[in-house]
């Protein structure tokens, strides 16, 4: 397939489907045209599991926070997190001094948090089921600061990273390369692209954010890097850093077909 902002740019005249095919010919007759393999239907399945899972933790947090914004009108006030709110949800339901009505209430919106959250739970055992079964899926967890989140995601992305030809292509796509702006002899670096799979750019950074919080304990090549880029810049720059890094490695692993090995000597490789 030919990504549509490809074809745009070769499109003449009104926006008709003879028009429309006229463009896709013209781009797909170019050299240098890329092209999106097409998904299986296993991996648009993952892909779906995780779509709904992005929904049900935003209904999870929806309700708990909305139920906390309406308590508090009440004088009934608590701290943030799942824990406290189903231990102070369980306190009011069994307050016999509370009203009726309010009690009523709350209980509806402490089922619908336990449905969300069991939902939820038997989805992350299905990804997880998922992921087990395939030989990419156990390659990238064998990597620091990749759960099957992170994994499951990354290989129904991507399958094999067949689609990239180095892993600096795979960093591109997922936006985590800084943003240019050249003309003439000046050029600048920004912020990161941000292109690509948002989702799976997301779920990185939150794995890399683990390597980077937890780089301090362990004395292997990449956390020795870390931390010396630590020493350099911020914090998020860091993690962003450390993610373009976890990336480039599991397109090597996938491209091979290889566990990752931490080494304390000079490099960090993949074995067979």
């Amino acid at each position: 397939m030919i990504p549509a902002q490809h074809v745009t740019p070769f499109v003449r005249g009104n926006k008709n489907d003879c028009n429309d095919a006229l463009a896709i010919f013209e781009a797909s007759s170019r050299p240098n045209i890329r092209f999106v393999p097409v998904k299986t239907e296993g991996q648009q399945e993952v892909m779906m599991m995780h779509r709904i899972r992005e929904r049900l933790i935003k209904q999870r947090v929806a309700i708990t926070n909305q139920t906390r914004g309406l308590l508090v009108d009440f004088g009934i006030i608590f701290q943030q997190g799942f824990t406290a709110f189903e231990q102070n949800m369980w306190q009011i339901i069994n307050d016999s001094e509370q009203r009726p009505v309010l009690k009523f209430l709350i209980n509806q919106a402490y089922d619908e948090y336990l449905y969300v959250s069991r939902q939820l739970k038997e989805l992350n055992k299905l990804i997880r089921k998922k992921l087990e079964q395939t030989p990419s899926g156990k390659i990238l967890l064998s990597m620091s600061g990749i759960g099957h989140v992170i994994a499951s995601a990354f290989e129904a992305s991507i399958d094999k990273a067949q689609a990239f030809n180095t892993p600096k292509e795979l960093a591109v796509w997922l936006g985590l390369t800084p943003k240019q702006y050249a003309s003439g002899n000046k050029s600048k670096l920004y912020g990161i692209t941000k292109r690509g799979d948002g989702y799976l750019r997301k779920q990185l950074i939150h794995g890399a954010r683990t390597v980077v919080c937890h780089s301090h304990k362990k004395d292997d090549v990449l956390n020795r890097w870390i931390n010396q880029l630590k020493e350099r810049v911020c914090f998020n720059k860091a993690v962003v850093a450390t993610a373009h890094k976890l990336a480039r490695l599991m397109w090597v692993l996938l491209w091979k077909q290889a566990m990752y090995q931490a080494l304390q000597g000079l490099e960090t490789k993949a074995i067979p």
